[in-house]
């Protein structure tokens, strides 16, 4: 019944000879959906990407899929794993904008910023082993495995002991 209410309305967007008028407007776009991406909210308190290695998580708005660049030498674990650490959630909260209580958005524009270092293969399957580790856990070892993450972050980006303590302070 609601189909009727806006039934002239849509048939004015119909295009000639499309039998299928009714569906999504860029099918092209389906494809990038079916790839491996990180997938994250646009608002949110704190790192919160995950990774979608098969390509099945679809979604329209509010909802942002990160997909890499064939040049990058980085696992998707890893990049999850920067993504998701203090050390991101500090840069956000100093160079964003707070919303309500306490939230955050992390549209691609404001991540851009952020440099993403030169990562060793050796690096790169630590912390890609880590993040393996911590998807397996009970939440006993959950703290551990993250602290192990961020510690592995930091050397990355050279951070030093009283930087970490004031990131760890104020996140």
């Amino acid at each position: 019944m609601h189909f009727i209410y806006f039934y002239n309305e849509l048939i004015c967007r119909r295009l000639k000879n499309d039998i299928y008028w009714y569906r999504y407007i860029y099918p092209k776009n389906l494809t990038l959906f079916q790839s491996p991406k990180l997938v994250a909210p646009e608002i949110s308190l704190g790192g919160n990407f995950s990774y979608d290695g098969n390509g099945q998580f679809y979604s329209t708005t509010t909802i942002y899929g990160y997909i890499m660049k064939e040049s990058c030498n980085v696992s998707y674990e890893t990049l999850m794993a920067i993504l998701n650490s203090k050390l991101c959630w500090w840069f956000m909260s100093n160079t964003g904008t707070v919303l309500a209580q306490g939230y955050y958005r992390y549209k691609p524009a404001y991540l851009k910023p952020l440099p993403i270092p030169q990562i060793s293969k050796e690096t790169d399957s630590e912390i890609k082993s880590l993040v393996a580790g911590l998807a397996k856990q009970d939440a006993s070892n959950r703290r551990f495995l993250e602290r192990k993450i961020d510690i592995a972050i930091y050397n990355l980006y050279s951070i030093n002991d009283d930087d970490i303590e004031l990131i760890n302070r104020t996140c």
